[in-house]
């Protein structure tokens, strides 16, 4: 008789060719083995720390591959290592713009992966290493267009396509620390340093700080001395000033009635002067050119001639300036 079945042979055979059968749908669903990866290798200066198989590449923020793997080789000139990083480009994330010419998968089967990524290089491609998680401290890889950066080749695998790398802005700011004279700084620092303890440790030093305390108190005092004679001082001002406003309405109000007096009588004093040249022309008529009462009526006529211009001049300067009786007349020219 033939021994009856083992069930536990049967069921992980159903359970493995279950797991092949899975397998092969993802694999064979994905595409994998039907689309094409074009490969790369990138050579990073320092460490890459934080940089692993399956990290990812992006291209300004999008993904476009994946590292593959991460190798170490050994120069044997000069002992140096080298650390060439091996990705690989999806070029699903590859799409043709809308409206042009050719489509996506005509794109797609044009593209030659090689001639791609050296006219990419010479307008500027480059790699450099990102920081993809603060907390956990994992790189990935950023391109990006630096046409100003120069493209350096390492050229140790010749096979696969280089893409050239820059260093990272923590890196570039550490070279330029390291070409800093750091010790000499340190040295000029501590000798300021010891000359300014010795100037403020200085005899010299305390006796201007007690000057400049004693200026400081000094100068409070007289403050607080201003302070209270400012305002009796504006007072006083402010009733000066309000006296001066009454003393001017005053006069302004008494000399009304004056310089119409003056006025008048320079107005009758040349009237005078016109009778008095009336008359002196009938007396001339009478006396003659070289009569002594004509020679007196006329030097009389001018004096009074004179004497009514100064009346007319002084009710003017009345008019215009009353305040002139008080403070004196003003130069009109504004000089």
């Amino acid at each position: 008789m033939s021994k009856p079945a083992n069930k536990t042979v049967i069921g992980l055979f159903v359970v493995v060719a279950l797991g092949l059968v899975i397998a092969a749908i993802v694999v064979l669903g994905s595409g994998k083995f039907f689309r094409n990866y074009p490969k790369a290798v990138m050579f990073f200066q320092g460490s890459v720390k934080g940089l692993s198989a399956g990290s990812p590449v992006s291209f300004r923020g999008v993904k476009v591959g994946t590292v593959t793997e991460i190798k170490m080789l050994l120069n044997p000139k000069d002992l140096s290592m080298i650390i060439p990083v091996y990705v690989e480009f999806d070029q699903g994330t590859l799409e043709a713009a809308p409206g042009g010419a050719v489509s996506t998968a005509a794109l797609r089967k044009s593209i030659k992966p090689r001639e791609l990524f050296q006219d990419l290089i010479q307008r500027g491609l480059r790699a450099q290493l990102d920081l993809q998680s603060i907390v956990t401290g994992q790189l990935q890889i950023a391109l990006d267009f630096y046409p100003d950066k120069p493209a350096v080749f390492v050229g140790v695998d010749p096979k696969t396509q280089e893409i050239p790398t820059i260093p990272t802005t923590l890196q570039e700011i550490a070279k330029r620390l390291e070409k800093l004279p750091i010790e000499d700084i340190f040295q000029k620092v501590d000798s300021t340093m010891t000359e300014v303890d010795k100037i403020m440790s200085s005899p010299e030093t305390a006796e201007m700080l007690k000057s400049v305390k004693a200026a400081v108190i000094d100068t409070r005092v007289l403050v607080k001395n201003v302070d209270k004679n400012i305002q009796p001082l504006a007072d006083r001002m402010v009733a000066v000033s309000q006296d001066v406003e009454k003393l001017v309405e005053s006069v302004q109000a008494q000399l009304g009635p004056v310089t119409a007096s003056i006025t008048k009588t320079s107005d009758e004093a040349a009237v005078t002067l016109k009778k008095a040249q009336t008359t002196m022309g009938n007396i001339d008529d009478l006396a003659g050119e070289d009569s002594i009462v004509s020679y007196r009526l006329g030097r009389t006529l001018d004096e009074l001639g004179a004497a009514a211009r100064s009346l007319r001049l002084l009710a003017d300067t009345l008019n215009h300036q009353p305040e002139s009786l008080i403070f004196g007349k003003k130069n009109m020219g504004g000089k």
